[in-house]
């Protein structure tokens, strides 16, 4: 588990990969997004951020962190160990580790983050494809959740809870007609972790969260 990983250090490649609901093959390409939804794609998708002249309409504030976010990518090296001899699947479920990863990375300009950042990206529960299920968006969710509650690594809260709240939206969008009371406290529930996410002080991360609160959607198309 993630407590275990946090504290030993330990990275090792381990097969999974986080999706849309057909999975991350068909999550919007960054670059076809502008200003807090290209940020929102990118954070919270695993991928990379796109190019400053798309979100030049942010504020100041945004922009200075946006600028040191593009030099620790720039700087970004993996200590994810790609799996030998892997498969077609296997390289991709690979790279989507390693956008996760990325993003940590990039989003806390720790010292610890760069050994951090790929144990939480290993050791996250994610879903191969959601496969237009609730359940596996919720039990992403649960899995940070927990994770939460007894957290090694604080600063890492406020990205945590933005995925969390992220997830639970989805899983309440992907309810449809069929949501019920549980569905509507999960959106309450992520909600107020989004709020959370917002208020803690990252600027990127209060951009995605505002995005996400003033939405309420779980993709950008």
């Amino acid at each position: 588990m993630v407590r275990t990983t946090l504290s030993a250090f330990h990275v090792v490649a381990i097969a999974a990969v986080l999706s849309t609901f057909a999975g991350w093959a068909a999550a919007t390409p960054a670059g076809e997004l502008s200003g807090a939804a290209a940020i929102a794609d990118a954070v919270l998708w695993g991928k990379e951020m796109p190019p400053s002249a798309l979100t030049a309409d942010l504020p100041r504030s945004v922009q200075s962190q946006l600028s040191e976010y593009f030099q620790r990518e720039h700087s970004f090296r993996s200590g994810i160990t790609p799996p030998p001899g892997a498969t077609e699947e296997e390289r991709e479920t690979y790279d989507r580790r390693v956008g996760i990863e990325r993003v940590v990375f990039c989003l806390f300009p720790r010292g610890d983050s760069a050994k951090v950042a790929p144990q939480y990206a290993l050791d996250a529960d994610i879903e191969p494809d959601w496969q237009g299920l609730p359940e596996n968006p919720r039990r992403e969710a649960k899995f940070i959740d927990q994770l939460l509650t007894d957290l090694p690594k604080p600063w890492l809260a406020p990205y945590l809870n933005l995925v969390a709240g992220h997830r639970k939206l989805c899983a309440s969008e992907m309810d449809g007609a069929k949501a019920d009371a549980r569905s509507r406290a999960m959106i309450d529930d992520g909600r107020r972790q989004l709020a959370r996410a917002r208020d803690a002080g990252n600027g990127l991360i209060r951009v995605v969260a505002e995005r996400l609160l003033k939405t309420g959607r779980c993709n950008e198309r």
